[in-house]
């Protein structure tokens, strides 16, 4: 299977539309042989948070989380 880095700010329990694409790549991406690996914040400072979305991620998603500065305090 290989592999694909993705990297975004908007993850679960982040909420909005933002927060769609990456989800539902990292969730169909595995039907078609590609397995995700995710790269996202520690503690985002998200608009919205919707915490049934983290229903949508597998337990075999590997998902690292890192520290950043927060876009909108620059």
């Amino acid at each position: 299977m290989k592999s694909v880095l993705i990297i975004t700010y908007y993850w679960p329990p982040a909420g909005g539309p933002g927060v769609q694409r990456a989800l539902k790549f990292a969730k169909y991406l595995p039907k078609v042989g590609w397995r995700p690996i995710i790269l996202t914040v520690e503690n985002g400072e998200y608009p919205a948070r919707d915490e049934t979305l983290r229903q949508d991620i597998s337990a075999q998603l590997i998902v690292r989380k890192t520290a950043s500065l927060e876009p909108y305090a620059l």
